[in-house]
């Protein structure tokens, strides 16, 4: 019973404080121009603030030492100053911009310094039996490409609104419940503070025109290394199987971060393919491909969660049944492949070889994104009302 609460405390807190602090936040970086402006990859066409990693980081901080009075959180502090060291650089980044390798190399040291400081990392892959009780050497390896390749996806995730922040709350709820069957009370509170702290964001990123605020690299970056964390045990020992020595753990992460992963490995490789930086930002993700048929934000990110929760059925169906471990795992990146890299290249055809079809969908994609567009419509009213008519 003391643990649910300690649950929904983690839970409500970011809840109650996201509405009080981004409004106020939000109005201070219209007045000094702390905004983002339209761009030629961009279809907005206001200035929207670029407060919502700092506020992410400010409630983070808030609910952590809340919580601290009930339950021993102590061993995220290292989590804590890592984070705030990202948040750091993503601030830098979306002032002033900063060169993709260096942004790469400050990624590294934040995951390094949890490796070696906190012993966050992959030591054991009970999943792959050729990966088990591995040198130090390529843990540190393996660590350093699973936290770049998790903070890279989340990042290569933030191109619409509300996207980025509901694979967080869909990342979050499933770990969480994760960590809450194996017992891992740490891991599920963080879980459940990066769930109250994306489901606040989402709304006032979505629904609300007068308040609304862009994640940015700052809150992005933040966002991925909550993930990192949580698909590490709480004896800071693995990135995989420590779950209880669960075999399914990998594949379970796999499928929870379906859309972040799989939509990055095509982005990346598609630019390389075509003989362009990885880093050169294009609309070839596959929620500027639905943007871009007609879908407003709010029904591309409706259906990309969609997707991701078909690849966390798979994984649940052939877990339950007690499939084994490797032809699982295949499963598993089989169908987020075939979920996520199909949609693209079916658009891509169509837009390429059969105009007229290509126009048919877009037209219903329209239709569709009309009614959608009431909903938003209807929200942007409550929240914007909400909080009274101040100017800008």
């Amino acid at each position: 019973m003391y643990v649910n609460i300690l649950y929904l405390l983690a839970l409500l807190i970011p809840l109650i404080l996201i509405p009080m602090v981004l409004p106020a936040f939000v109005l201070m970086a219209h007045r000094k121009r702390l905004t983002d402006g339209p761009g030629p990859r961009k279809r907005q066409s206001y200035p929207v603030a670029l407060m919502g990693g700092t506020v992410m980081m400010l409630v983070i901080c808030i609910t952590t030492v809340i919580i601290n009075l009930f339950f021993d959180l102590s061993p995220l502090f290292p989590v804590v100053c890592v984070m705030f060291m990202l948040y750091i650089f993503g601030l830098m980044d979306d002032a002033i911009g900063l060169l993709w390798l260096f942004k790469l190399l400050l990624q590294a040291m934040a995951v390094l310094l949890l490796y070696f400081g906190s012993k966050y990392g992959v030591h054991d892959f009970y999943a792959i039996p050729f990966l088990r009780n591995m040198t130090p050497w390529l843990s540190c390896l393996l660590t350093l490409f699973c936290g770049l390749l998790i903070l890279n996806a989340v990042n290569f995730s933030d191109g619409i609104d509300g996207l980025a922040s509901a694979l967080g709350v869909l990342a979050g709820l499933t770990m969480g419940y994760w960590h809450t069957r194996h017992g891992f009370v740490t891991q599920a509170v963080l879980c459940y503070i990066m769930v109250g702290v994306m489901t606040g964001f989402f709304f006032f990123n979505v629904f609300s025109k007068r308040y609304k605020s862009y994640m940015g690299d700052s809150g992005s970056l933040v966002l991925g290394l909550f993930i990192f964390i949580a698909v590490c045990d709480d004896n800071f020992s693995t990135l995989d199987g420590s779950f209880l020595a669960d075999n399914y753990s990998l594949s379970f992460i796999i499928s929870v971060l379906s859309v972040m992963l799989f939509d990055l490995v095509r982005v990346v490789l598609t630019r390389v393919f075509y003989h362009k930086a990885p880093y050169k930002g294009d609309r070839s993700h596959l929620h500027h491909v639905f943007v871009d048929m007609g879908m407003n934000h709010l029904m591309a990110t409706t259906l990309l969660v969609l997707i991701n929760l078909v690849v966390v059925a798979v994984w649940y169906l052939t877990a339950n049944i007690g499939m084994h471990v490797l032809p699982q795992l295949f499963i598993v990146v089989a169908t987020g492949i075939l979920c996520i890299w199909t949609p693209y290249f079916i658009i891509v055809h169509c837009r390429d070889k059969q105009p007229s079809r290509y126009s048919n969908m877009c037209r219903h994609c329209s239709m569709i994104s009309l009614r959608v567009d009431r909903i938003v419509d209807l929200g942007r009213r409550v929240i914007d009302c909400r909080y009274g008519k101040k100017s800008r």
